[in-house]
């Protein structure tokens, strides 16, 4: 696994939509982008360069439009990209994304909580590299983290953690083993509780989309998506126009903005 493969992961934007860099996700309460009178605050973390390397930025949008300004997450001379962000519980929100250096690629996270942001955490635990990570929180609080990784000798594969109560579980294999890289996972926690993820794995001579539900132990076996959920999850991830991207982001090839029902 290397650069290529985030870079392509990117362009797809986890799902294959074809989104061109501009990752939004509406959560599964918001089938398409709110008008602008809504009650719907939106956070948004993205890439900056900075010659060798990039940082990470992330801004929020309150219900009147209004974005704040920009603050650096990533540390500096850190080449980071990829990122992710999601909100919790009692106004915490938790940005996660890959840190590279000339070993590997492994994800790296900040949490807000009272008005502040962390220092900058590695995931423990994650297999020798580790790419393309995808969060979201549990109605207790709970947030799930996947990703694509590898051990050095196989192709990647998607795994899941949990961040309880500041402890990290072990990673969880969810796909089938193979030949063929897994990539582009992402995970969606319903208002029920209901928690899937989906990704794009080779099977039977074409990439296609498969999913898997978690069943209070383990995962289900993966399966390909049916014809409707995939028109739903379509629904949901829309590419927001260029004039919603506030005017100081300059590089929005690593944009990430994910709506908040308030």
């Amino acid at each position: 696994m290397g650069m290529r493969g985030s870079w392509q992961a990117l362009q797809g934007c986890a799902w294959g939509l074809a989104l061109l860099g501009l990752c939004v996700w509406a959560g599964p309460a918001l089938a398409r982008e709110a008008p602008a009178k809504a009650a719907v605050s939106r956070d948004m973390v993205w890439t900056v360069s900075s010659g060798n390397w990039r940082a990470i930025y992330f801004s929020s949008q309150d219900t009147r439009g209004r974005w704040t300004k920009p603050v650096q997450l990533s540390e500096g001379g850190v080449d980071s990209l990829l990122p992710c962000i999601v909100a919790g519980p009692a106004g915490k929100k938790y940005a996660v994304w890959v840190i590279r250096d000339e070993l590997r690629l492994t994800i790296a996270y900040a949490v807000f909580d009272a008005h502040a942001w962390s220092e900058v955490r590695l995931v423990p635990d994650l297999p020798e590299e580790a790419t393309m990570p995808f969060v979201a929180v549990d109605n207790a609080g709970v947030l799930w983290l996947v990703f694509a990784g590898n051990d050095g000798a196989t192709q990647d594969d998607i795994y899941c953690m949990r961040l309880r109560q500041g402890k990290w579980s072990r990673p969880e294999q969810v796909n089938f083993g193979n030949d063929v890289p897994d990539i582009n996972p992402c995970i969606e926690i319903d208002r029920k509780g209901a928690i899937q993820i989906t990704w794009e794995g080779f099977r039977d001579g074409a990439y296609v989309l498969l999913t898997s539900r978690f069943a209070g132990d383990g995962w289900t076996e993966e399966q390909a998506l049916s014809t409707g959920e995939l028109e739903r999850l379509q629904q949901q991830r829309q590419q927001f126009s260029e004039e919603s991207v506030p005017n100081f982001v300059a590089d929005r090839s690593m944009l990430f903005i994910r709506s908040n029902n308030e």
